[in-house]
């Protein structure tokens, strides 16, 4: 580099110029040829590695080329240097960027990327770099209109970072879950952690018959009922379901009958009647989504706490985080001009989304867009 210290100060005004794009959504994926893909613009705003459910923390950014040392030019930039170096004709003006600089800028990014995206942000770092040396020596940087820019986007920056630390202090005290807690939701809601062995027979709504017509849902559900007796004594449901089809002129292929461990929580109301059922009964017809279907429960058991326990944390955390979030902002209330929003209620001004994987990887402030 042409000089340690004015490249450190380089340097670190190029990074607060990344992170003030990010910040006002205009970032290096859009701004700048060749961006970043699958970033979203904000997501290059510093943050700290936000733990993730269960308490596991975020992976650092993987290291590529292991073979390249610290200490390697990843960059060089031929014409670029300090105003002072480019008044000393005696010397070359250029700037050398190393991997270890480089690597460094981008965990102070938060860049969790793929090695593609982190070769890709070099480039996208080296032209946003001497774009803006161009620009200062034609002095666009002493523009008054420039200035007040710099100052808007220094002050959302700051405003982000904060607010990403608010966010994750709020989730560092969420996941302290205690183990007393995951016992009495176990207990609490034994019937959540049931799992069943089922079989049914379904026909669907929809179903394409030999007729051309679609099937008549009295004709289904009194086919069905024939069934029903059928079906509480044997054992056979693919047998029958082919049966079934056949005498409704179905002409799609029938639907596998065998349904291992269903959970209650993620049937419809009608469907989780099958774990009110003993060993061996079969439900009345039932109207299931986009089908009429009957189910005999084979088996059920409950799951032990151990296994349900990723489920309750899960669910534990989403309502601590809630309460913590809740706890943390409630000194603050805020007033809307709704007629300016054109809204007729309120917006929250602390929502739960805040707390989202997404919000906290990109920040609360990465849907806001500067001036074309």
């Amino acid at each position: 580099m042409c000089d340690s210290g004015r490249g450190e100060r380089f340097m670190r005004t190029v990074v607060l110029c990344l992170a003030v794009l990010s910040c006002a959504a205009t970032g290096m994926a859009q701004g700048v040829p060749g961006g970043v893909p699958g970033q979203s613009p904000a997501e290059g705003v510093p943050n700290r590695r936000m733990p993730g459910p269960g308490g596991q923390t975020m992976a650092r950014p993987n290291r590529q080329n292991t073979s390249i040392p610290p200490n390697a030019s990843l960059v060089t930039l031929e014409g670029v240097c300090s105003a002072a170096r480019s008044a000393d004709s005696s010397s070359a003006c250029k700037t050398v960027l190393t991997r270890a600089q480089l690597d460094r800028v981008m965990d102070d990014l938060g860049l969790d990327t793929a090695p593609a995206v982190r070769r890709q942000f070099v480039i996208n770092y080296a032209r946003l770099l001497a774009a803006s040396e161009l620009a200062k020596q034609r002095h666009l940087d002493t523009s008054p209109t420039v200035a007040r820019e710099i100052q808007v986007q220094l002050e959302l920056t700051r405003m982000q970072v904060l607010t990403s630390s608010l966010l994750q202090a709020v989730q560092q005290e969420a996941e302290k879950v205690p183990q007393e807690e995951i016992q009495q939701y176990y207990t609490d809601h034994q019937g959540n952690f049931e799992n069943a062995e089922v079989r049914r027979l379904s026909v669907p709504t929809a179903a394409p018959t030999t007729s051309g017509q679609l099937l008549d849902s009295a004709v289904v559900k009194a086919k069905l009922e024939e069934f029903r007796d059928r079906a509480a004594a044997t054992e056979d449901f693919t047998q029958l379901q082919q049966e079934l089809y056949t005498d409704l002129g179905i002409t799609a292929p029938a639907p596998p009958t065998k349904l291992s461990l269903m959970h209650r929580e993620n049937l419809s109301p009608d469907e989780a009647k099958v774990f009110e059922l003993k060993e061996g009964e079969v439900t009345e017809v039932l109207d299931s989504p986009g089908a009429l279907t009957i189910q005999r429960l084979v088996s059920k058991h409950t799951i032990s706490m151990e296994s349900a326990r990723p489920e309750i944390e899960a669910v534990l955390l989403g309502q601590r985080l809630q309460r913590e979030l809740h706890e943390a902002t409630k000194s603050v209330k805020a007033e809307f001009n709704l007629k300016y929003l054109e809204q007729p209620t309120e917006p929250e001004l602390f929502p739960a989304s805040l707390l989202g994987p997404r919000s906290l990887s990109r920040g609360p402030l990465s849907t806001m867009r500067s001036r074309p």
